[in-house]
């Protein structure tokens, strides 16, 4: 037992009990369960705190592993080029620290890392392994909270609210808790056969429903891959083998027996068809979109404002433009989007680090080990799976990345005293971060009631409750683009407070994340409201050359255009609105009033055609 141990022994009472290890397994398990009402995004913030509060403790105990230098080069020289491709984005500074929802920059990423080092340090393979042996209770734990809140959604029941027809649970998500569900199952499964009593093997169980239940192919996918993998490395003997095959067996028979997999598997579900044809065509349009940015991609969180504008018409006439994704939905293109290709191929080089160095601790573990190494693995294969048709979450990746720090964790070296400074440093970083995002779950809050009073018309009360969620997260730009939506309705229906609360709330948007089709579109409308319909004019015109078949801008131009005595731009702007969107009936009425206004025969027997043909 080396000094460093023996001085930890002796702080921590007889038989050298970490007290920090139970503290950091209950953070990390009950991490992805995190939630906090009554929040506009109820679901990204409060993980992220628990999981840095994962991060705090594991500093702060016993030290059981480390990192290996390849794979922490790799995830240094991944760190680095993200900053320099956000530089390159469209708002740098917006897209260094992460944008709404996710934030996927400096306010999500370091807890990624985070994780991952502290799930080394943690559950490495050094000194006292009461840890490892924790670790399964505590995940089933939270699968059968999980499941049970899945449950009472299933039974038509909605304990967290909303009105969704798909399962979101305590994750939010129906794919985030499918995969959630696949990853807790191929951790649990080389334990439950190890573990006395019904913890475990329940644990097991719910987590294969919860993924069942989700609906989600891809979560099925992943679950049935991660129990393949198990079977392949079979550590535990036959034991291992009964259970891989009695998991897959309990998928197959769960997925043709509830209805909410069944119909999606079989081709009932009409959605579930068209979710997939609109994945593929996701990816084909990320492709094109990326292909004239391969080097940088869009940077980190930069997907959502790239692919508003460069999508095609195509695409756009198949799905809109109201609501485009913010990811890819896919692994590789996230990462594509994220840093280009040079951090796709860095990302490569990561993934060898980590094969290399899982199977470097495979070869020299012992059979209790093993058990640890089985279920990482498992794990981790599922969650990637699950991420090649998924994106990256609160919910998931922070405990994927705790698995990867123990699949590829190393016997600790180096000199005790800089560790100690790195581990305080680490500790104190991890402690400031959850108190900040604490605050702004609170900023979530505001912004959720800020948004419900300016949809009452409540426009000052309204601009108070941004005001207060701005003072929470100084450092989110789009506390701001936020606030600009939501005073978006009154100000497409005429209202004035409305409208200038809209024109105040952009500036300072466009003042922190550069440019944005979303914003400029409220700001122009809102400028048309307030008497500057030029000025608003000025704003659009550039935004519809950049994107000629947007609905929303045609309609917004379209309306700037009659406002300023010009009904001939107005009437072209409405008929091409029309064509792109035949089914919008807001296009068709306000073709009719310019058409009528101009005497336009051939616009309003158009309109009149419609009519008649019932819309």
């Amino acid at each position: 037992m080396t000094a460093r141990s023996s001085r930890f022994d002796a702080r921590c009472g007889p038989g050298g009990r970490d007290p920090f290890a139970p503290a950091a397994l209950a953070a990390l398990a009950t991490a992805p369960l995190a939630l906090v009402p009554g929040g506009m995004s109820r679901f990204v913030l409060p993980k992220l705190a628990v999981f840095a509060l994962f991060v705090a403790f594991a500093a702060v105990g016993e030290r059981r592993g480390r990192v290996p230098r390849p794979v922490a080069l790799a995830i240094a020289g991944g760190a680095l080029w993200l900053v320099v491709a956000a530089c390159a984005g469209a708002a740098p500074s917006a897209q260094l620290v992460g944008r709404w929802p996710r934030y996927e920059g400096l306010v999500a990423l370091p807890v990624y890392v985070g994780c991952l080092w502290a799930g080394a340090r943690l559950l490495g393979p050094a000194g006292d392994q009461r840890p490892a042996r924790l670790l399964p209770r505590a995940l089933s734990a939270t699968a059968i909270i999980a499941t049970a809140v899945a449950l009472a959604e299933a039974a038509g029941l909605r304990p967290l609210g909303g009105d969704a027809t798909r399962l979101g649970g305590l994750v939010g998500n129906a794919s985030q808790e499918g995969a959630l569900g696949a990853v807790l199952l191929c951790v649990l499964l080389p334990w439950a056969v190890r573990e006395r009593g019904w913890l475990v093997p329940a644990g097991a169980v719910c987590a294969g429903l919860l993924t069942v239940l989700s609906g989600s192919r891809g979560a099925l996918l992943a679950a049935v891959l991660g129990v393949l993998v198990l079977l392949r490395v079979r550590s535990g003997g036959r034991a291992v083998l009964l259970a891989a095959g009695f998991a897959l067996g309990g998928l197959v028979a769960a997925s043709l027996v509830l209805p909410v997999m069944r119909n999606r598997l079989l081709g009932s579900d009409t959605l579930a068809t068209a979710t997939v044809t609109g994945r593929w065509d996701l990816w084909g349009e990320t492709v094109r979109v990326l292909a004239h940015r391969w080097l940088t991609g869009a940077g980190p969180s930069g997907f959502y404002d790239l692919f508003a504008v460069g999508s095609s018409d195509g695409w756009q006439r198949a799905h809109g433009v109201v609501n485009p994704p913010d990811s890819p939905h896919d692994l590789l293109l996230q990462t594509w989007s994220a840093g280009g290709v040079v951090l796709v191929l860095i990302a490569a080089l990561l993934a060898v680090a980590v094969a290399r160095a899982a199977t470097r601790a495979r070869r020299i573990a012992g059979v209790e080990r093993r058990v640890v190494l089985d279920g990482a693995t498992g794990g981790l294969v599922a969650g990637i799976v699950a991420l090649m048709v998924g994106f990256t979450h609160a919910s998931t990746t922070p405990l994927l990345a705790a698995l990867a720090g123990a699949l590829v964790a190393s016997v600790p070296v180096g000199a005790p005293a800089a560790r100690r400074v790195i581990e305080r440093v680490v500790a104190g970083a991890a402690v400031v971060w959850t108190v900040a995002a604490v605050l702004a779950c609170l900023g979530e809050v505001a912004l959720q009631r800020g948004a419900t009073l300016a949809t009452a018309g409540r426009v000052e009360a309204a601009s108070a409750q941004f005001e207060n969620a701005q003072r929470l997260r100084p450092w989110d730009p789009d506390v701001a683009v936020l606030a600009t939506e939501a005073f978006a309705a009154g100000t497409d229906a005429g209202d004035e407070p409305s409208a200038a609360a809209a024109r105040t709330w952009s500036s300072r948007a466009l003042g922190r994340v550069g440019r944005s089709q979303d914003v400029e579109r409220v700001q122009g409308v809102a400028l048309g409201v307030l008497g500057e319909p030029a000025a608003g004019l000025q704003l659009l015109a550039p935004l519809l050359a950049d994107d000629p078949d947007n609905l929303d801008l045609l309609l917004a131009h379209g309306t700037l255009a009659a406002q300023t005595g010009d009904p001939g731009t107005a009437l072209a702007d409405f008929t091409r609105a029309t064509e792109v969107a035949p089914d919008d009936e807001t296009a068709w009425s306000d073709l009719r009033v310019v058409a009528t206004w101009l005497g336009d025969r051939n616009a309003l027997a158009r309109v009149t055609q419609h009519q008649q043909t019932g819309g």
